[in-house]
């Protein structure tokens, strides 16, 4: 496993609970005890979460008071939130996929969760999320393709600052799955203004464009707007989104479908 992995699941179980013994991160990364605690110890010079005798233990309130390199929360706060909900919706979305064709993925929490049902279709993608690139590089044959830009930490992705980004503009693809901040009425709804830039040159480089957002998405929050919801040809959520709003997305044009979550042991 790589070390930006390690990584995210250990500041991913941080962010779960207070504290996280070493044996118990060795159980979910299958790597050695002497990595784990180099891992810590690392992430503890970062400021990323406090090493502790035998373990680590998450940062509390205003002890991490770094600058945030975006506005929109940080990924690892949000890969834990609802994740049934976003492996359930990215297995659907998976199998939209023919073997060998070209698609954008944008970076996110629920988007990230395309990995493991992708990686074996041999799809060439391009996306701006390095973990999700780093997962297809170490597994299966998918042709993973980055642009160019500036890479955000906490969020992990690679915002391109540029006008004309030759990567992205020469690159055509049959789908681009995104996430979102939120959904509503008038359109896709993202956090950052950077993040919008970045994301509206790839909407114009593919056939479909195909949003995964969870129920949660659908609350009222944030107010830039990356798309309308002329611009969607599906959206793929789960069963806790409002019946109301899944009826205004239809109504809209666009296909909704709606999976079921299976609670996960």
């Amino acid at each position: 496993m790589h070390e930006i992995e390690r990584h995210r699941i250990i500041l991913g179980e941080v962010a779960e609970r207070p504290v996280v013994t070493v044996a118990q991160l060795v159980g979910l990364t299958g790597a050695s005890e002497a990595t784990i605690r180099r891992d810590i110890t690392a992430l503890n010079d970062e400021g990323q979460l406090r090493k502790v005798r035998g373990g680590a233990e998450r940062l509390h309130g205003g002890e991490n008071n770094g600058m945030r390199s975006l506005m929109t929360p940080a990924f690892e706060e949000q890969r834990l939130q609802n994740l049934a909900a976003k492996r359930a919706i990215a297995r659907a979305a998976a199998e939209l996929c023919a073997v060998g064709e070209s698609i954008i993925v944008n970076g996110g929490t629920t988007t990230y969760c395309l990995g493991p049902h992708i990686a074996e279709r041999k799809l060439r993608v391009l996306t701006n999320s390095l973990d999700l690139a780093l997962y297809l590089i170490g597994n299966g044959d998918c042709q993973v393709v980055l642009p160019g830009g500036d890479i955000h930490r906490e969020q992990r992705m690679v915002v391109s600052p540029y006008t004309n980004d030759t990567v992205i503009e020469h690159f055509y693809a049959t789908r681009f799955f995104l996430g979102a901040h939120a959904i509503r009425r008038q359109g896709l709804i993202e956090g950052d203004p950077v993040l919008i830039k970045a994301e509206q040159k790839m909407l114009k480089q593919a056939e479909q464009v195909i949003a995964l957002v969870d129920g949660s998405k659908f609350q009222p929050r944030g107010s830039l707007i990356l798309c309308p919801l002329t611009q969607l040809d599906r959206v793929i959520t789960d069963s806790s989104a409002p019946k109301e709003a899944c009826d205004m997305l239809r109504d809209a044009g666009v296909i909704v479908d709606v999976v079921e979550v299976e609670p996960e042991s």
